[in-house]
């Protein structure tokens, strides 16, 4: 008797693809950590006008007064291009300009580095050599510690926006508006601007450090 042969029919099953994804999703954080050290050089060539314009500019940007406040769980620190911005008979070793009062930034704390300030403002500094436009006068980078709290710098902002109106170093030579260093809609040009009191920009009478600069995150 002739045996029959028996054909055996296999079917393919679907491909298991979820151990190769696993490897790839397992791969993708070791690709990213190493895309960081990937650096591109560029090379800048300018013509000998370009550079001598550029060279004026860093200049320029190098006799700039950068004054910066920086806020830690300590204190103040005051900066510039020429170091330590503390009031005199304070340690140049400690570099902390106003400490803080039992663990905060006090009121007391805040009219002293006000009144100091001013007086970098409006006395030791305000020569027209140490910045690169008028506006640059008014100009300063707040630096505070994620640890500081927003209220602490909302306070800081207040205290050295506005010119104190009982400077004594220097006196303040006018009389400061009692609404401040305060801002007005102009609904012709839809922008805002300062108030005028008898023809005088409000920004002159009362404004100190308007126009401020705020680096968080950094140290």
């Amino acid at each position: 008797m002739r045996k029959k042969k028996i054909r055996e029919e296999f079917e393919a099953g679907d491909l298991n693809l979820l151990p190769i994804m696993n490897l790839i999703c397992l791969l993708i954080p070791f690709l990213l950590m190493a895309a960081q050290f990937i650096k591109i050089g560029v090379i800048l060539v300018e013509t000998p006008r370009l550079s001598r314009v550029r060279s004026q500019k860093d200049k320029k940007k190098k006799q700039a007064l950068n004054l910066s406040l920086v806020m830690t769980d300590k204190g103040f620190y005051i900066k510039s291009r020429f170091g330590s911005e503390c009031p005199e008979g304070i340690s140049e070793d400690a570099k902390l300009c106003f400490p803080k009062r039992e663990g905060k930034y006090t009121d007391r704390v805040l009219k002293e580095l006000q009144h100091h300030m001013w007086f970098l403002y409006a006395s030791k500094y305000k020569s027209d050599e140490y910045y690169t436009s008028p506006e640059a006068r008014h100009s300063l980078t707040l630096i505070p510690e994620p640890t500081v709290k927003y209220e602490d710098i909302v306070r800081t902002l207040d205290a050295i926006r506005e010119i104190p109106s009982d400077a004594r170093n220097p006196p303040v030579k006018h009389a400061i508006p009692s609404s401040g260093c305060a801002l007005k809609y102009d609904r012709t040009h839809s922008s805002w601007g300062f108030k005028e009191r008898g023809g005088v920009s409000v920004r002159d009478l009362a404004c100190m450090y308007y126009r401020v600069t705020l680096a968080l995150g950094s140290s």
